[in-house]
């Protein structure tokens, strides 16, 4: 098949379908005047517009040339039946869109995913099924059934877990016991070496800096600047530095918490916007 062909009779029919839409719309626009003198309706604007959209959608996609018979046909309903059996999937399908229907899902239905683990669990008491529920148990900030099944699930094989740790020392640190978590921090260390982790370091640092060890806490913010891909340590790092009088240095981490963020991609900006703002009103507090 000649691709050339084909795309030249794509835009024939685009061409046709939008001349044909134009000549309906005027005798329309001629009919609701007799009735409605110089006002063009907003729906009708609206329909129109859209009977474009999907027709232009039809022949791009390649999809069978009914649907533009139906789309001129039916207007309202044409366009509305094309949307739900053919875009609106395709949208379903999209990661951002996925995000969206998730984050109203949670919003909408804050227990949902607590209440669909938790029925898992019961059916099969698996350590993913356990994990899954831990996880939205601390969604929901439930930290006492959180652990609770951590002490189920941190039995035998999974005893020193570094994962199953984590979310220990991460719980623990939510109910201010921060000498605790440092104690399963320590013990994570101690039986995983070879274990490496962001948010652990992150977890240490705050931990020992709600412990009163300051030292301990600006070594550890400090070094996890050196490779942190988010502006979280920097700015806790920032923080305790002006919280201890290291003013001059908490600017400099603050300022280049800015420029990181300003010579970031669209998704780092948007994703570390929070803490581009706590940097810049700290700089502003300093210069007012």
């Amino acid at each position: 098949m000649n691709m050339g062909n084909v795309t030249h009779e794509n835009q024939e029919i685009t061409r046709r379908f939008e001349s044909c839409l134009i000549e309906r719309a005027s005798l329309k626009f001629l009919s609701v005047s007799v009735f409605m003198g110089d006002f063009m309706p907003i729906l009708f604007i609206l329909t129109l517009i859209a009977q474009i959209f999907c027709a232009v959608h039809v022949v791009r996609t390649g999809r069978e040339k009914y649907w533009i018979g139906l789309i001129i046909m039916v207007p309202g309903i044409g366009c509305l039946v094309y949307f739900l059996t053919q875009i609106l999937p395709e949208l379903g399908q999209s990661r951002t869109a996925t995000k969206a229907l998730d984050g109203a899902v949670k919003i909408l239905d804050p227990n949902r995913e607590f209440r669909e683990a938790k029925n898992e669990l019961e059916k099969v008491e698996s350590v993913q099924n356990r994990i899954r529920l831990i996880d939205a148990a601390m969604a929901l900030e439930n930290f006492d059934v959180a652990e609770h099944q951590l002490s189920i699930a941190m039995q035998g094989y999974y005893e020193h877990d570094p994962h199953m740790l984590m979310r220990l020392a991460e719980i623990k640190l939510k109910q201010n016991e921060p000498s605790y978590t440092i104690g399963l921090l320590d013990r994570l260390q101690k039986h995983n070496k070879d274990f490496h982790s962001q948010a652990g370091h992150l977890l240490y640092a705050t931990a020992h800096e709600k412990a009163g060890n300051i030292d301990t806490a600006l070594d550890a913010y400090e070094s996890l600047t050196a490779y942190a891909t988010g502006e979280e340590a920097r700015i806790r790092y920032g923080l305790l530095l002006q919280h201890t009088g290291h003013i001059n240095e908490a600017k400099t981490v603050f300022l280049e918490t800015l420029r990181r963020i300003k010579h970031g991609n669209k998704f780092y900006r948007k994703s570390e916007r929070e803490w581009g703002n706590i940097a810049r009103d700290q700089l502003n507090k300093t210069t007012s």
